[in-house]
C-alpha cells in the first residue's frame, strides 16, 4: 500500500524530488536548512525552500503573524497552492503590520536569490480550493490507475460537485500511507484525507494511542463505504476452521502496513497472544504465507479477493468465515482545522444525495468491474 512517497495530482503531475506537497518531510531523501541558515532569514526577508520544509514550519520559524495562510497570501505569485511548493523557490517572509524590512534581510536576499518584489496580494477567498489527500494501491477504492482514481475518490468528487458545484478542489495521491494521519493531515498540509476506517469510538479506552487518535484528533464524514475484513489461511493449515479469536493465539498474523489494527486490539490478537507482521504491501503477506512465514492474513475482503485472483491462489486459501468483521470508511479532517471540519457538512450533503439518487451504487459497480478488467 505504501510506495515510497510518489506524489501525483488530478490537475497537475508533480515531479518527485522537485515538487513537494507541504508536509512530506525529509523521508524523500532531502535535508532541511541548518539552524544558522534559518536564522539568517528572519522577518521581512526571503527564504529558500528546502526538502522537508512546510509552509507551517517556515511560518512558525519566521514568526509570521497569521501563520502559514498569511505566508501563502504573501507568495501567491509563486505558489501553486498553499499545499505545494518547489524546492529552491524563494518565498517572501512578510513583515508584521507597520514594520520595515531590516538591512540584514536585503543582504540575505543577495546571498540567496534576487527575485523581483512581489505585488501586494488580495486576501484569500473563502472559495480557496479544497485539497484532498489519498493514495494508490487500494483498488477498487483508491488507485491512480483506475477511472476517476477509484470508487471512493469518485464518490468524494461527485459529493462535492453535487453539494457545491462552484467549489474547486484537488485530489493528491501520496503513496506513503503511514504519513497521512501521522504528519500530513495534522500539520494542515492537506484539508481532508480518505479513505480511513473508523474504530468504535465508544470504546476508545481499549485502543492503542495511535488508533485512539482516529477518535480524539480527527472529525469524520458520514460513511462512504462499509468494508468487510476477512481472515485467510492456507488450505490444510491447523488454523482452518477457527471460529474464535482465541483459536488463533500462537499464530503469526500478517496485515499490510497502513491498514488499521483497532479490530485486532479489540479481539486480543496482539502481542504476546500472536505475532504480528506489517509489510509495506499486501502482496508481501501472500508471499510470506506461501514461504511458511505467516499463518493467517487479514485485511479488506474485497481487496484480498482481487489479490488472490491476480496471484492465482484459487483453491489454495481457506477463509475463516466466522471471524469476518466489518468497518466503515470515511473522510478524515483534523479537529484543530475549523474550516475543514465545517466543510464536512457540505460533503455529507453530497454523499446523501449520491445514495438517494442511486449514483453511489453505480459508482461501486462500475469501479469493481474496472478493477476486475485491469
Amino acid at each position: 500500500m505504501a510506495n515510497g512517497g510518489v506524489i501525483a495530482c488530478t490537475k497537475a503531475k508533480l515531479t518527485t524530488g522537485t515538487m513537494l506537497a507541504t508536509g512530506v518531510f525529509a523521508a524523500l531523501g532531502g535535508v532541511a536548512l541548518s539552524t544558522s541558515d534559518a536564522q539568517a532569514q528572519e522577518l521581512c526577508s526571503r527564504y529558500v525552500v528546502a526538502r522537508g520544509d512546510t509552509l507551517g514550519k517556515i511560518a512558525d520559524r519566521a514568526q509570521v503573524p497569521g501563520g502559514y495562510r498569511a505566508l501563502y497570501r504573501a507568495n501567491r505569485d509563486v505558489l501553486y497552492s498553499p499545499h505545494m511548493m518547489e524546492v529552491g523557490q524563494v518565498l517572501t517572509i512578510p513583515c508584521p503590520e507597520g514594520a520595515r524590512a531590516p538591512a540584514s534581510a536585503e543582504t540575505a536576499v543577495v546571498q540567496i536569490a534576487t527575485p523581483a518584489a512581489a505585488e501586494p496580494e488580495p486576501e484569500l477567498s473563502a472559495d480557496e480550493p479544497i485539497v484532498f489527500l489519498t493514495g494508490s494501491g487500494f483498488a477498487p477504492f483508491t488507485d491512480e490507475g483506475l477511472p476517476e482514481g477509484g470508487a471512493i475518490t469518485q464518490m468524494v468528487k461527485r459529493a462535492l460537485e453535487l453539494a457545491d458545484p462552484d467549489r474547486e478542489f484537488k485530489v493528491i495521491f501520496v503513496n506513503d500511507w503511514g504519513a497521512h494521519l501521522g504528519d500530513l493531515l495534522p500539520t494542515a498540509a492537506f484539508d481532508m484525507g480518505f479513505p480511513w476506517s473508523l474504530p468504535d469510538c465508544d470504546k476508545v479506552e481499549l485502543l492503542s494511542p495511535a488508533n485512539a487518535r482516529r477518535c480524539t484528533d480527527f472529525a469524520h464524514s458520514d460513511p462512504l463505504y462499509q468494508e468487510g475484513v476477512s481472515y485467510y489461511t492456507l488450505a490444510g493449515s491447523p488454523y482452518v476452521g477457527a471460529t474464535t479469536p482465541e483459536e488463533l493465539y500462537g499464530a503469526t498474523i500478517c496485515r499490510p502496513d497502513g491498514w488499521f489494527s483497532f479490530d485486532l486490539e479489540g479481539r486480543g490478537l496482539t502481542e504476546p497472544n500472536v505475532s504480528l507482521l506489517w509489510p509495506g504491501n499486501q502482496l508481501d503477506c501472500w508471499s510470506k504465507m506461501q514461504a511458511g512465514e505467516v499463518d493467517v492474513i487479514t485485511y479488506d475482503t474485497q481487496v484480498a479477493k482481487e489479490d488472490m485472483r491476480e496471484l492465482g491462489l484459487d483453491g489454495q486459501i481457506a477463509e475463516l468465515s466466522d471471524l469476518k468483521g466489518a468497518t466503515t470508511m470515511h473522510v478524515f479532517v483534523p479537529k484543530n482545522d475549523p474550516a475543514s471540519v465545517a466543510y464536512l457538512e457540505t460533503l455529507n450533503e453530497g454523499l446523501a444525495e449520491l445514495r438517494l439518487s442511486g449514483e453511489w451504487f453505480s459508482i461501486v459497480r462500475e469501479q469493481v468491474q474496472a478493477t476486475v478488467m485491469n
